[in-house]
């Protein structure tokens, strides 16, 4: 990578971590939050939904500006506005008010993927490798977020992970201005593996898509509930921690092989046909899904250990086999209706899982989850027959 490259890598790999920080910082929190409240596990999951539909909603809009001002710009925006909200959780007096503002972090973290992905696409030579360490990044954000909401929640009072992440997200902000707005590498015009506009296969597009959002239920579902579902079948008793830090510690230790599934799936996208390790991904994190749902104690980590390895690994695949899929001028958009079926439609998890929990327990989410990993597997198969059509 040349200095340009690593200085967007840079700011991607500074950034993706402070998204899922924000996407992920109330799960942690439920239980002190049922107690902030009287509420329960069915209206925090609403407010998770709320965040998650601003999440993916924003996401159309976000790329569409991403093409036409600049992907940079966004990133820009995304930490600015994210970590001013986020900041201002301090003076929050009410549930209500709690879930408006989350709904409003969760647009300006919309800008975020469609941004950062476009930017790695247009301006990053090896995309394969960028995406997978990118997606590390994102794992480390998506794996350190329990145990540091759970950790700061109970030492520092439920405001002190918005607060400090808000004003991590505003230095990031700062530091953005020192990338360019626009990259040399995305205005060359030498690109002859560029897909044109008539050879698109919207029925690939269809079909990912499709894919991408059932992964997407799996991923607000789990999420929701892992630290809370985690404190619950997790007893040892060498360990005094409280409930919500367990449950907080030993989400984070089993997502960290996120980041390794991440750097994993990257390297391989650029050695193999991506549709095919893309399904076998799939289909082999489906069993460790139903095990979750079974186990408790020493299976339960292993289990979401080898779940999160394999879910995560699907991301750097999925940035990949989008971009072979679409024109350059069309990648914003492209991420865009991405990131929307899988963190906007996929936000439907969250409120129905929570439904779920308080209705049939815990399990119950994981085995509903367990279901829709089976529909994206067959999918995913889908795909694979078609890129092998279309070789022969």
């Amino acid at each position: 990578m040349n200095r340009e490259e690593k200085k967007i890598m840079g700011l991607t790999i500074a950034s993706h971590p402070l998204v899922h920080l924000f996407e992920g910082v109330l799960p942690p929190l439920i239980p002190l939050l049922i107690v902030e409240f009287g509420t329960d596990y069915f209206h925090l999951g609403l407010i998770v939904s709320v965040f998650s539909y601003a999440f993916g909603i924003g996401s159309l809009p976000a790329g569409f500006l991403a093409d036409k001002l600049g992907p940079r710009r966004l990133v820009t925006f995304f930490l600015f506005g994210s970590g001013l909200l986020s900041a201002l959780v301090l003076f929050i007096p009410s549930l209500l008010a709690y879930g408006i503002i989350m709904g409003f972090i969760g647009l300006f973290c919309s800008m975020y993927h469609p941004a950062s992905n476009t930017l790695i696409s247009q301006s990053v030579r090896e995309k394969g490798k960028a995406f997978g360490i990118h997606g590390i990044a994102g794992s480390l954000g998506v794996a350190s977020v329990p145990v540091l909401s759970a950790w700061f929640g109970s030492n520092m009072g439920w405001r002190a992970p918005h607060v400090i992440f808000g004003l991590i997200g505003i230095a990031a902000a700062l530091f953005s201005f020192s990338v360019p707005a626009k990259s040399a590498f995305a205005t060359e015009t030498s690109d002859g593996k560029n897909k044109p506009e008539n050879e698109i296969s919207y029925l690939n597009l269809v079909v990912f898509y499709c894919s991408a959002a059932a992964l997407g239920l799996t991923y607000k579902g789990i999420m929701t509930f892992l630290p809370a579902y985690m404190g619950e079948k997790i007893h040892f008793d060498f360990i005094t921690l409280s409930k919500v830090t367990l449950g907080g510690t030993v989400a984070t230790i089993a997502l960290v092989s996120g980041a390794l599934g991440q750097y994993i799936g990257g390297r391989l996208t650029d050695r193999f046909k991506p549709e095919i390790i893309y399904s076998c991904a799939i289909i082999i994190g489906t069993f460790f899904v139903f095990i979750m749902a079974k186990s408790s104690g020493f299976i339960l980590i292993a289990s979401a250990v080898f779940y999160a390895f394999f879910y995560f690994s699907t991301q750097p695949m999925q940035n990949f086999i989008l971009s072979n899929y679409l024109p350059k001028k069309r990648h914003g958009i492209g991420y865009g209706i991405h990131f929307f079926v899988t963190f906007g439609i996929g936000s439907t998890a969250a409120a129905v899982s929570g439904y779920l929990a308080d209705n049939y327990g815990l399990e119950s989410v994981f085995y509903a989850m367990g279901a829709c990993f089976i529909v994206s597997s067959f999918l995913s198969l889908i795909l694979v027959a078609r890129a092998r059509r279309n070789e022969a």
